[in-house]
């Protein structure tokens, strides 16, 4: 009897671990295909493929005898001081070379704002900010394909398209469509490549926003929803296991008549 007892008891284990298996699994169908779809995709390309960093050139780094060109510090202070016309903090000072051009590039903050300007070591001060015709120029120069004609826009407000978000406004976009439909996003003050945009990171972004299960900002994967989500995707996994588990043994004790007698 006792065996009987476990038997019956196995077999309702069974009964309710596959309810529980079927309908969780139909429930989470849709986002566990989204997760592995996505996983799969994510690991199909190189991240930096997936950013565009092959379509661009790296930024030339200056010799050290390009040290003797650079403006001296003193030089510097003065031109940031009368370029902001207050208090400003430095964060960071780095030699750059631009154009065949030497440069220092400094970061810091001006009214609780960060910052970006490029000193030049020709008197000139600080370098002026970029208009349409020379950020074109620029993503020209930072393209190390074939590239057709671009088109560009100032950029003071996130686009619909969250592309660029969540970063420092205003920038120039510059949009080429070959290669890759690539979209170059540069700082107005550096010229410096801040974003690349290109179809296969939009797709890639598409693909995390369901994998993430952030529908607005993409960018939040410790919110509630994505949480109980990946709960039930563990339980559907681990009911499954158990299920398995508990018709196998079934199974070998209908095969043996000595198990269940």
């Amino acid at each position: 009897m006792c065996q009987h007892s476990i038997g019956y008891q196995s077999y309702e284990m069974k009964i309710f671990f596959r309810k529980l298996h079927r309908w969780l699994g139909l429930l989470m169908a849709l986002q566990i295909v989204a997760w592995m779809a996505s996983g799969f995709y994510f690991s199909i390309f190189p991240i930096a493929e997936i950013r565009g960093e092959h379509l661009t050139r790296a930024a030339e780094v200056p010799a050290l005898d390009e040290f003797a060109r650079a403006p001296s510090p003193a030089s510097v202070k003065q031109s940031l001081d009368q370029h902001f016309d207050g208090d400003w903090e430095l964060s960071r000072a780095t030699l750059v070379q631009m154009d065949e051009k030497v440069f220092w590039r400094i970061e810091g903050s001006f009214g609780n704002v960060p910052f970006n300007r490029l000193v030049g070591a020709d008197g000139g001060g600080v370098k002026s900010r970029l208009g349409a015709e020379e950020a074109k120029r620029q993503a020209f120069g930072w393209l190390s394909v074939p590239a057709k004609d671009a088109v560009v826009e100032w950029l003071e407000s996130e686009p619909e398209d969250l592309e660029f978000r969540g970063r420092q406004l205003p920038v120039w976009k510059v949009s080429f469509s070959e290669p890759e439909s690539l979209n170059l996003y540069l700082d107005p003050w550096t010229g410096e490549i801040l974003a690349r945009r290109t179809d296969r990171w939009r797709l890639f972004d598409f693909l995390w926003m369901l994998h993430i299960m952030d529908f607005d900002t993409r960018d939040d994967f410790n919110h509630p929803l994505l949480q109980v989500a990946a709960l039930l995707g563990l339980i559907v996994a681990l009911s499954g296991f158990v299920f398995w588990s508990l018709t196998t043994r079934l199974f070998r004790r209908s095969r043996n008549p000595r198990m269940s007698a």
